[in-house]
């Protein structure tokens, strides 16, 4: 087969945006064909380490990788619609393992069971034997709090609500906390995991007969109690509703909040480009849990790869995303956005290029709750009996049901029962569906 020259896309920096060259061969007008892979990823900011994995792909196989990219931590969905309609589906997607199970239950995606199955990476979408997700790195959520603010670590739900209280009633211009509300990731992983920290079993049974449980003996007491707690902190926050992770991100920055839950160092992320002074202020923490309680189950985002069965280089991509994880670039990858990607093996977490590290070095406190929290690291996905994928869940995750159950209550005014039965009678709706 012949070689084709090929002109690669490149991030052009504002977010949620791609690059206008070469686009015929991805959004319509253009022939693809057997020979040239369409890979749609959300890691532009990684772009230059992909595409040097990209390069070495192609001087092996007689393929070339036409890449869309948009900005780390956007929905790529956008795109992949445009894609759609054009006639011209992405071959391989980097998606979430929340989305890639949704994908395969609607009949979309080839497995990669080579790139996966006796390789050590984690198999959350496991089908009747065959791996439809690719794991490539976790994000799990993590807490970050002004350490010359708070007088101790908060850790407990009550710990958290004096300190917030103390520090939004005795600082300037500064709240304590931040409560996100609202259709938006931020606030349904919060919720979610503020839940999980109080031990309410969401949903139980097998995959193919998800049951909702929220609202049940004292799963439903728990779950009053803790979006009374929510409640409660939201006194000491500003109002987050509608917040996303960059929301966040920015009052903390800009010193109108003290405490925050996002998604791994995102936030150290964006505060070492714009305020390097207030880095070191800034140290980790979990979640809140209830005095006396473990540490039983952590989000973390899985993403990673998933292959469409409908593109015109199913086998190439599929080889792609084998040769992608086996790279020696692979860790370059996942160490292009420090504290916020994490290798998504225990491996890859204890290798010499995490130790090296010189950002995760600077914040070992981080690397730390990471290490010693590695076995409580789960997905929203895998909460049926016993971890199986749950489709339920991965519904509600995509229509960010939890966040707006906070919103319902937050904003709408619904009482914490109430916001219990609102939040079951959802998720059932999502079962009958």
């Amino acid at each position: 087969m012949a070689r084709k020259r090929f002109t690669r896309r490149r991030f052009v920096g504002a977010a949620g945006t791609t690059a206008t060259l070469g686009i015929t061969g991805c959004l319509g007008g253009g022939g693809g064909g057997g020979d040239t892979i369409r890979y749609l990823s959300d890691r532009g900011d990684s772009s230059d380490v992909i595409d040097e994995i990209i390069a070495e792909f192609e001087g092996e196989y007689d393929y070339t990788v036409d890449v869309t990219y948009t900005s780390r931590g956007t929905s790529t969905d956008e795109e992949l619609q445009q894609m759609l309609a054009a006639g011209n589906p992405p071959d391989i997607v980097f998606d979430t393992s929340t989305d890639a199970y949704r994908y395969q239950r609607n009949g979309n995606l080839a497995p990669v069971s080579d790139a996966v199955q006796g390789t050590g990476l984690p198999d959350p979408v496991n089908v009747d034997g065959e791996s439809y997700f690719a794991p490539t790195i976790v994000e799990p959520l993590m807490g970050w709090y002004r350490n010359d603010i708070y007088e101790e670590k908060p850790t407990t739900f009550e710990t958290w609500r004096s300190e917030a209280q103390r520090v939004t009633e005795e600082e300037d211009d500064i709240d304590g906390y931040i409560v996100q509300s609202g259709q938006t990731n931020n606030a349904a992983t919060a919720t979610t995991q503020y839940l999980w920290q109080n031990d309410v079993e969401i949903y139980g049974g097998p995959s193919d007969n998800i049951e909702v449980t929220i609202d049940q003996g004292d799963n439903r007491n728990r779950a009053v109690e803790t979006y009374s707690w929510l409640q409660e902190m939201s006194e000491y926050s500003p109002t987050g509703s509608g917040w996303g992770w960059g929301d966040g991100t920015q009052a903390l920055q800009q010193e109108n909040a003290a405490g925050l839950m996002s998604v791994g160092g995102l936030p150290i992320l964006t505060i070492r480009e714009n305020r390097p002074d207030l880095v070191e202020n800034l140290s980790p923490t979990g979640f809140p849990i209830p005095e006396g309680g473990q540490q039983d189950k952590w989000w973390a985002y899985m993403e990673g790869h998933v292959v469409r069965n409908d593109g015109d280089a199913t086998e190439g991509a599929q080889e792609f995303a084998r040769f992608f994880s086996e790279s020696d670039r692979f860790l370059d990858f996942v160490l292009s956005a420090p504290l916020f990607q994490w290798p998504p093996t225990e491996e890859g977490l204890n290798s010499d290029a995490v130790q090296e590290n010189e950002v995760l070095a600077e914040h070992q406190d981080a690397v730390d709750l990471i290490r010693d929290n590695w076995d409580a690291f789960t997905t929203v996905l895998e909460t049926g009996d016993g971890g199986v994928p749950n489709i339920v869940a991965a519904d509600a995750y995509g229509q960010q049901m939890f966040g707006q159950s906070a919103e319902q209550m937050l904003v709408g005014g619904r009482s914490p029962e109430e916001t219990v039965d609102w939040i079951a009678e959802e998720l059932r709706g999502l079962q009958e569906e």
